[in-house]
């Protein structure tokens, strides 16, 4: 009898199924042979029978042919119909299901995300970095001819050109690279390629240029240099067009650095780079930078005199520069006061933080007054007027709290029309009345009054000491001066040699440093030595005049005058001590602070019998005289 065999699928292979066996002269399979229905695979609509061990039964016994068609139900060997195919859980598929349809959302998707192939439609881009370049013409008609030319040899048809000017390519926010972007990408003429002379003229961001490159290809849209053919099809091809962009972007950081260390040497010789700041014209004569005061400098150097001399704040100077035509907001004038390049020195972010250097431009103020101003500044740092009647509040700001150390305001109690000082610190609670206040001034002006009698004593004694100093200054300054100068030359023997390339910049920027160093020290060994000492006589009379009448000038004085007098007087202003009721000085006028000593010491003894010999020299502050009044 004839065995009952299953049948053998096509697989998809170049194997044909064996025929069924129908004689009985015909060798049938052996007796043990099952059918294996139950290890049949469906592989896209077709049924593969499999023995025991997974292995295809051809050597077993013949099969029939498999159905190949989509509603051909497999046989078995009598011809009748396969029993369905079972799932795990044992219950029966129905046979004529097609499983093939359970992966079409999934190619639906990849089919979605797969790039489209685009025809031989290009677009050519071309650029140059600086505004001369583009002016000039200088190799955009070299890139434009080049790119056409591959254009023309590839077969490619050009919708369109882009660039044609100078955009920096160190970032991709420029306006006609984006413009290029948004056309491919939007473009009815399914743009294929994007033409450029070389990596470098597309992109010079490296990291973000591969991404921009990879986002196109994802769009079917491929980037071509003209003179750096590589096939970005290919993963190698992906991978040399990444190395151009990161090359690229190397390079540019190359010459910034270039760039930057020649800037660095010009800013270190004293030359300002960039626009020069509100007050002052800039140009060339002959290469060389200028930088000259214009009409506005006038006008900031005035800003500067009234803060120095008269105190006023940030907001009556603005209202007198704007009177005069000059419009400037707070924070503008904050920023002015705070710029060393008015009195003749530069700070710049090329330079290490809190370096100086001594420019080659004219000065608008003295470093004198720039230095009152900023102690000015620091008192009242928002530069905003608290009340108006300066007469009758002339201590505020100049006076300072004893706790807190913050300059005191003052205010007014219009119901009783009664001033008063106070400290804004939240928690300090000091509120003096002004009237009070200003009789206790009063009484410490006095402490540095001098008897009219002592008058020529005092001069005289004063002269000795001053004359000293002076020979002292001189001598002194001679030899900072002459330190200054052998620094200098160091200086530019060094960057000459760095110029040159015969040192290395570690050592450059290690030797430079030390010595410009040095050359601060000197500078402010050299500020703290200028004073008027040449004409001593002239103002140590001048002072002494003032000093038979300090309290009396201020009482009679107007706001305007008692400022200045109060601000020549205490330079850094006077404490108030809650505890004592009482002024604390942290910093005296040399002239008025040794005159009342002498003045004292001179009133111990019988009038007319001190010696003329006694040194006061140790009394003299050595950090030099100060003007006696502002200029």
């Amino acid at each position: 009898m004839e065995k009952e065999v299953a049948t053998n699928t096509a697989t998809g292979s170049n194997r044909k199924p064996a025929p069924l066996a129908t004689s009985s002269n015909k060798k049938s399979t052996p007796a043990n042979a099952k059918p294996t229905h139950t290890n049949a695979k469906s592989m896209g609509g077709n049924a593969e029978a499999m023995d025991s061990n997974g292995d295809a039964t051809e050597n077993q016994g013949a099969a029939m042919p498999s159905a190949m068609a989509g509603n051909a139900k497999p046989m078995v060997g009598n011809g009748k119909p396969m029993p369905p195919a079972t799932g795990r859980n044992g219950k029966a598929m129905p046979g004529n299901v097609d499983l093939g349809i359970f992966a079409r959302p999934q190619m639906q998707d990849k089919k979605k995300n797969k790039a489209v192939a685009r025809g031989k439609v290009a677009v050519i881009y071309t650029r140059v970095s600086t505004k001369e370049q583009a002016e000039t013409n200088q190799s955009l008609e070299t890139q434009l001819e080049r790119c056409r030319g591959y254009a023309e040899r590839h077969g490619y048809e050009v919708a369109a050109t882009f660039g044609g000017t100078y955009e920096s390519a160190k970032n991709d926010e420029r306006k006609h690279f984006q413009l290029m972007l948004d056309f491919v990408r939007k473009s009815r003429h399914k743009v294929g390629y994007i033409i450029v002379y070389s990596h470098d003229r597309f992109s010079r961001s490296g990291p973000n240029a591969i991404y921009i490159a990879d986002q196109l290809s994802q769009l079917g849209i491929s980037v071509v240099a003209v003179t750096q053919p590589v096939d970005t099809m290919t993963a190698s091809g992906k991978l040399q067009q990444g190395i151009q962009f990161l090359f690229s972007q190397f390079d540019n950081d190359q010459r910034r650095e270039k760039c930057v260390a020649g800037m660095e040497a010009k800013v270190r010789k004293g030359f300002w780079m960039g626009p020069a700041p509100m007050g002052y014209d800039q140009y060339r004569v002959n290469g060389e930078q200028v930088i000259k005061p214009n009409k506005t400098g006038k006008l900031v150097r005035l800003a500067f005199q009234l803060k120095a001399e008269q105190g006023l704040s940030n907001t009556d100077i603005i209202q007198r520069l704007k009177a005069q035509g000059l419009t400037l907001y707070n924070q503008t004038l904050t920023k002015v006061f705070r710029n060393p390049f008015y009195c003749g020195l530069i700070t710049h972010g090329l330079l290490g933080e809190g370096e100086v250097i001594e420019g080659r431009h004219e000065p608008l103020v003295s470093r004198d007054v720039f230095l009152r101003v900023n102690g000015l500044q620091a008192q009242n740092a928002h530069g905003y007027t608290q009340v108006k009647e300066d007469a009758q509040l002339p201590l505020r700001h100049h006076i300072k709290c004893g706790e807190c150390h913050k300059p005191l305001t003052g205010y007014e109690m219009k119901k009783k029309g009664i001033h008063y000082y106070k400290c804004n610190t939240k928690g300090c609670c000091l509120n003096r009345n002004a009237g009070k206040m200003h009789e206790l001034y009063q009484g410490l002006l006095k402490e540095y009054q001098i008897d009219p009698i002592l008058l020529p004593q005092v001069q005289e004694m004063m002269g000795q000491v001053f004359a000293k100093l002076s020979q002292e200054h001189v001598q002194e300054e001679k030899r900072l001066k002459l330190q200054s100068a052998e620094l200098k030359k160091k200086l530019d023997t060094l960057e000459r040699r760095y110029a040159y390339g015969e040192i290395e910049r570690e050592i450059f920027q290690k030797f430079s440093g030390e010595l410009k160093a040095e050359e601060r020290e000197i500078g402010v060994n050299l500020e703290k030595l200028s004073g008027p000492l040449s004409n001593h006589q002239m103002l140590l009379e001048k002072g002494l005049r003032m000093a038979l009448s300090l309290s009396s000038s201020w009482t009679k004085g107007n706001a305007v005058n008692r400022r200045r007098l109060q601000a020549l007087v205490f330079p850094e202003g006077v404490q108030y001590d809650r505890e004592k009721e009482a002024y604390r000085t942290t910093r005296v006028n040399s002239v008025f602070g040794l005159a009342a000593e002498i003045s004292q010491k001179m009133g111990q003894k019988e009038r007319g019998k001190s010696s003329s010999e006694t040194d006061f020299s140790l009394l003299v502050v050595r950090r030099g005289i100060e003007p006696l009044l502002p200029e």
